[in-house]
């Protein structure tokens, strides 16, 4: 079978590009059977086996990419079955290709009295485009997929498909997120990022949905009962920091708070592995995978009860309120200042990242490839 993916975002390793990049690394390990065609805009740095080919389409913009050159390539290639793994897929394709398509939340479609509008223009602009083309490219698609259960019930909700079409395949943590054993390893990201006090650790965004005001908030409540203790906040952009930075100032912690910016997926992994917890005060998700990369690296977890978080993180993580600063401040004191509070915690996580894995997530997505008849 000819098998096309979507692979423009194998090189963004962040949410959806992160999704990609594991599903195809384990597919090239589980499947020596099937032809694999990875179309993108641009080359990427993978070494896969010789049933997986890539080709480069140029188009100047992402929809006329998707809706035009992405289907005439398929065509062309006698594709079978063309996987779209980021929301939004093809409106017009082939009868002969069979379109698998992974939508892994439904933001874009809620009302901004649930979600925030974004500052953004790039992702004010994205969230038109999918509020438009999503709602018909489920009606083209032969089989949806979606990362969590809770997702699959906003789909029924806000798309109005029928719950029993949509399949669920859970992601998971890559597998360098682990515990760091080498003292060296973890001394050299110390002083890259001049981590010479203990720290917590935020991922922050320029969406308001990732809430990184109120991981600033927060940490300024926890500084009236804790000395020698930092932020870092990593995954803000250097052109989006200054308001943040500014927040900080306001409350007198400009010090004690250390913008990273993007940081490379090793680093980020010794990152959680020093951090004293994570806190991740995310208003939604549609799996949030943050949770279990920390719990995998032995790092208590601080989060709320949004979106699907509740269903990856379990009972293994602090549940608060995550428009309340105090309640925020309250769960870090608690892991902080009570250790054999913070490792069951650490114990709990452990138990809990071994339910997700990479693996049977290929296994599950290859059964959607090649099954005969979709649901």
């Amino acid at each position: 079978m000819n098998i096309g993916l979507d692979a423009r975002l194998l090189s963004y390793r962040r949410g959806m590009g992160n999704f990609l990049y594991n599903l195809i690394v384990e597919l090239s390990q589980l499947d020596p059977t099937n032809q694999y065609t990875l179309y993108t805009n641009q080359p990427h740095h993978l070494t896969l086996p010789a049933n997986f080919q890539t080709k480069i389409i140029s188009m100047p913009s992402y929809p006329l990419w998707e809706q035009i050159a992405l289907p005439l390539a398929a065509r062309r290639d006698n594709i079978a079955v063309l996987h779209c793994p980021a929301n939004t897929g093809p409106l017009w394709l082939s009868p002969k290709v069979r379109l698998v398509l992974t939508i892994h939340d439904v933001m874009y479609l809620l009302p901004t009295s649930i979600l925030p509008r974004s500052p953004s223009v790039y992702q004010q602009l994205g969230r038109l485009y999918r509020r438009t083309v999503v709602p018909l490219a489920i009606k083209r698609a032969d089989a949806i997929v979606t990362d969590s259960y809770y997702s699959r019930q906003d789909i029924v909700q806000y798309l109005k498909w029928p719950e029993t079409k949509i399949q669920v395949v859970w992601g998971a943590p890559h597998r360098a997120c682990q515990v760091i054993t080498d003292p060296t390893i973890l001394a050299d990201i110390r002083a890259k990022y001049a981590l010479h006090q203990p720290f917590i650790l935020g991922l922050g965004g320029v969406d308001p949905r990732k809430n990184t005001t109120k991981i600033i908030e927060a940490f300024a409540l926890l500084k009236q009962d804790l000395s020698g203790l930092k932020l870092l906040l990593v995954g803000l952009p250097h052109n989006a920091q200054a308001s943040f930075r500014q927040q900080a100032a306001n409350f007198d912690i400009a010090d004690q708070v250390i913008f990273a910016g993007f940081v490379p997926e090793m680093d980020l992994v010794a990152l959680y592995n020093l951090a004293e917890l994570l806190v991740y005060p995310s208003l939604y998700e549609g799996f949030g995978l943050p949770v279990l990369e920390a719990m995998a690296c032995g790092t208590p977890v601080v989060t709320a009860p949004s979106g699907s978080i509740p269903e990856v993180a379990g009972a293994s993580a602090i549940f608060v309120d995550p428009t309340n600063a105090t309640d925020l401040s309250q769960a870090m004191s608690r892991i902080l200042s009570d250790p054999p509070f913070a490792q069951r915690l650490r114990d709990l996580g452990f138990a809990q990242v071994k339910q997700f894995s990479w693996q049977r997530a290929a296994v599950e997505m290859l059964q959607i490839y090649t099954a005969k008849n979709y649901v």
